[in-house]
């Protein structure tokens, strides 16, 4: 019998059907992009909840201190929004947060830690290294020119290890992208600063990029366009620390959560509630106005989980949601800072070896938990005082080792259930050569001045980037200990 005036399709239906029509496609695949710019599939059940990915990708990678990262997606926002990557959260299903397919997210960091050397693992350091340099080159992380020299110096100890005019020449870093509409001066001062280098490992140039990264105004922002009452164009800035303001990229005010009492939303506005700097004080409000509701809900959000994982033991219990109660109830329900800290120091110590992929020179690295790289939080300065005196690299012996041992080893991580056969050869063995490593929390300090013949003058106690095997060997310095630190938590 034949219908008219009516028909209906169903597309989500039609979009779960296999091949010939016959079964209906009980699973889904994620496709995860990686910061070294690999990328893999995952296979997940139709109704797998964020967190089963999280779980699969945390195995494939074989991060241990995973509570740092996350993953985001493209949204498409039911408004027009000047970002439109969302976090995956992993209490909710994957179909219900990305809709429909293709399923395309990006392995970040999510929480950049306040110090590198809380960070246990150099496998960890290397990703927040990776991250960095990605926020730096997409303009996300604003880098000064003379900043940039300096990260930039750093990056290229990494990548191509010590200096060697034979080798490299003058021309080595041409095609190098750092910072957008990079100049060829920057690049001349990244070839200085990077002579300066000589002697470090990947692992310690990386260790003083985050070092130095850190202190940038923009390190760690998460950033939402926002107005002020008057109409003036502001960026509220979500750290680790609090809340910051910025005025074209330049932060005016900021409030930090011991100060800041509450939180809210309504709508565009958003509310932040100011204690009294006297106790006879009142609370003060500031007002800020944004562009969407959901981008009012999202910088709201993003509050929550900073201020918990950065500032509380543990999170608060989820509230029991009564029912006439009305608005958000959102709660962060992953690990604190804190609970991930205390679980690496109660971890056994783990050996690993990884190559760092992309790398013009390769070192073979045998990474053991806790790094002996904590005791060296205090090695990083604006520029060495080893210029003038030929070290032997801490990991490989000499230059013409490294480049014999490169034939045999490959230049990217494998994780767990690579596929060999579409990758360079596997890593056959681990080299590092014994130094002194003093104990954690150790002072480096110079006993005298160092003498330096470029015209850079160190003072006496200056931080110092040589390696500690070279400073135990040469001198002139002695180790100071120092008496340790508290990290205090207090509920806001």
């Amino acid at each position: 019998m034949m219908r008219f005036g009516s028909g209906s399709y169903n597309v989500r239906d039609s979009e779960t059907v296999k091949d010939g029509g016959r079964q209906l496609q009980r699973t889904l695949i994620c496709s995860v992009h990686f910061l070294d710019t690999s990328h893999q599939d995952f296979e997940l059940d139709r109704n797998a909840r964020g967190q089963d990915l999280l779980d699969r990708v945390f195995e494939h990678l074989e991060l241990i201190e995973k509570d740092f990262f996350g993953l985001q997606f493209i949204d498409v926002p039911q408004e027009e929004t000047e970002n439109n990557m969302r976090w995956l959260d992993p209490t909710k299903s994957i179909r219900k947060q990305m809709q429909c397919p293709p399923y395309l997210l990006y392995f970040r960091v999510k929480f950049y830690v306040s110090d590198p050397s809380k960070l246990i693992e150099e496998y960890t350091r290397y990703h927040f290294y990776m991250e960095i340099r990605k926020d730096i080159l997409d303009g996300r992380l604003v880098c000064p020119e003379s900043s940039a020299a300096l990260l930039g110096s750093y990056a290229a100890q990494s990548e191509f290890g010590d200096y060697c005019p034979q080798e490299h020449g003058e021309t080595y870093l041409d095609g190098y992208q750092f910072i957008p509409n990079q100049t060829t001066s920057l690049l001349k001062k990244i070839q200085e600063l990077h002579k300066l280098h000589r002697g470090q490992s990947p692992a310690e140039a990386e260790f003083n990029f985050l070092d130095h990264a850190k202190r940038l105004e923009m390190y760690g922002v998460d950033l939402y366009g926002a107005k002020d009452p008057q109409g003036t164009s502001l960026h509220l800035g979500v750290t680790s620390y609090g809340l910051a303001v910025f005025q074209n990229f330049v932060k005016i005010n900021s409030f930090s959560w011991s100060r800041i009492m509450k939180l809210s939303f309504k709508r565009k506005q958003f509310f932040v509630q100011i204690r009294g700097l006297e106790e006879a004080d009142a609370d003060t409000v500031v007002v800020f106005n944004l562009s969407t509701t959901q981008s009012c809900k999202l910088l709201w959000k993003s509050c929550i989980e900073h201020h918990t994982f950065f500032r509380l033991i543990a999170p608060p219990t989820q509230p029991s949601r009564s029912l006439f109660s009305l608005g958000s109830r959102y709660r962060y329900s992953g690990r604190t800072e804190y609970q991930t800290l205390e679980e690496m120091k109660r971890r056994a110590r783990i050996e690993r070896t990884f190559h760092r992929s992309g790398s013009k020179m390769s070192y073979a690295r045998s990474t053991v938990g806790p790094s002996s790289l904590l005791g060296e939080r205090r090695l990083s300065s604006a520029v060495d005082s080893t210029a003038n005196t030929p070290l032997a690299s801490p990991v490989i012996n000499g230059r013409r080792e490294s480049r014999e041992l490169t034939n045999g080893f490959c230049r990217a991580f494998l994780p767990r259930g690579a596929d060999e056969s579409q990758s360079p050869a596997m890593m056959r063995t681990s080299t590092r050569a014994s130094s002194f490593v003093p104990p954690s929390g150790a002072w480096m300090a110079a006993s005298t001045t160092p003498n330096n013949n470029n015209g850079v003058h160190l003072p006496v106690g200056n931080r110092l980037s040589r390696s500690w095997s070279a400073a135990a060997r040469n001198g002139p310095y002695r180790y100071c200990p120092r008496p340790s630190l508290c990290y205090a938590l207090h509920r806001c």
